[in-house]
């Protein structure tokens, strides 16, 4: 395992081969398939469309409540011994790419999101043979030694991935294709990504994060950016845009929560109502749908998009048309307001 250290403190990252056996991984792999089809069953969903829209679920969930207890003790062991250390657990997630959700993962680093929570590293343990065209991991060897960037926010619509296509990246990245049973361990900072899915199978990945016990976090990492639709600003945002679209559009005022203003307008679009903007009317109720998904499943699943798909789909199809048009009124009624006065 010293060789394996050494190669991770060089380049950020490294493979461990053949850890976990073919019979626990297939364990596992029914174990997620069997709870993903009961979530989607509870959202009264297909498993497709479930898929579709989630594609990361963060501990405590279904899916990890009924697993990663049963192997936590074999990843603290592995983590220790890469470390040759005593190390803390942080969390754990379940990450998929599916023949409905084959998205890549824009290049980020992780330690950018978690500034309150920083962890050191990951152990990233491949439940399938994952091959180039899987969906693989993408490194730039060596930049967990740079400065720390924003978190890259790729929920915003029409996002540029700018790294990805920086001739620094692609002269420099390394993919790394594992067999079912290997652990990619990857340091927080390593700006790193995950390609399309082009096979259009599954491909599950089970992540834990930890830090060794004298770890201690950058002192600079730096605050979020702020965008005009995004990561986190998006579900006040959409909530916000379909309360005051009714009320301007249809004169209904409500006070809710964003699954009611949802079901409100797919009532409308199914009644074929007049909307004053210009929209196609199938795409925004699918689009509806597919939010609706991903809300509830975050709300009983601890579910997320970890591909960036919902969001930047609704606005595209209806918020940002929707939101114009909000603007629109409000600028004519403080016209009439100017007149009458």
């Amino acid at each position: 395992m010293k060789d394996k250290r050494i190669e991770f403190v060089k380049n950020g990252f490294c493979v461990l081969n053949n850890v976990f056996k073919a019979q626990k991984l297939a364990d596992i792999q029914q174990n997620i398939h069997l709870r993903i089809e009961e979530c989607a069953s509870e959202l009264k969903c297909s498993k497709e469309d479930y898929l579709r829209n989630v594609s990361r679920w963060v501990d405590p969930s279904p899916l990890t409540n009924h697993i990663y207890p049963f192997i936590h003790d074999d990843f603290k062991t592995i983590a220790e011994d890469l470390m040759d250390c005593e190390v803390k657990f942080a969390k754990v997630n379940i990450i998929s790419k599916s023949p409905y959700a084959i998205h890549p993962v824009p290049c980020h680093q992780d330690i950018a999101y978690s500034a309150k929570d920083a962890y050191q590293f990951s152990l990233w343990l491949a439940l399938q043979d994952v091959n180039l065209e899987d969906g693989s991991l993408e490194f730039l060897p060596g930049s967990q030694g740079e400065i720390i960037e924003p978190a890259v926010d790729f929920w915003q619509p029409n996002f540029e991935d700018k790294m990805h296509a920086s001739s620094r990246w692609q002269e420099n990245f390394v993919s790394i294709p594992v067999k079912a049973g290997d652990i990619i361990a990857f340091d927080s900072r390593i700006w790193h990504r995950s390609a399309k899915n082009l096979s259009l199978k599954y491909r599950f990945a089970l992540v834990s994060r930890w830090s060794r016990m004298d770890y201690k976090p950058p002192l600079h990492i730096p605050e979020k950016s702020s965008v005009k639709f995004g990561m986190w600003n998006c579900g006040q945002l959409t909530k916000q845009f379909l309360r005051q679209g009714l009320s301007c559009c249809f004169n209904i005022n409500l006070n809710t929560d964003l699954e009611n203003y949802i079901y409100h307008w797919q009532k409308i679009l199914k009644e074929r109502k007049h909307i004053p903007f210009k929209i196609d009317l199938d795409k925004v109720y699918e689009a509806l749908n597919d939010l609706l998904i991903l809300h509830r499943a975050t709300q009983v699943h601890n579910g997320g998009d970890a591909q960036g798909i919902v969001y930047p789909n609704i606005w595209n199809h209806f918020l940002n048309p929707l939101s114009q048009c909000i603007s629109q009124f409000e600028a004519n009624s403080n016209v009439n307001t100017l007149q009458l006065i």
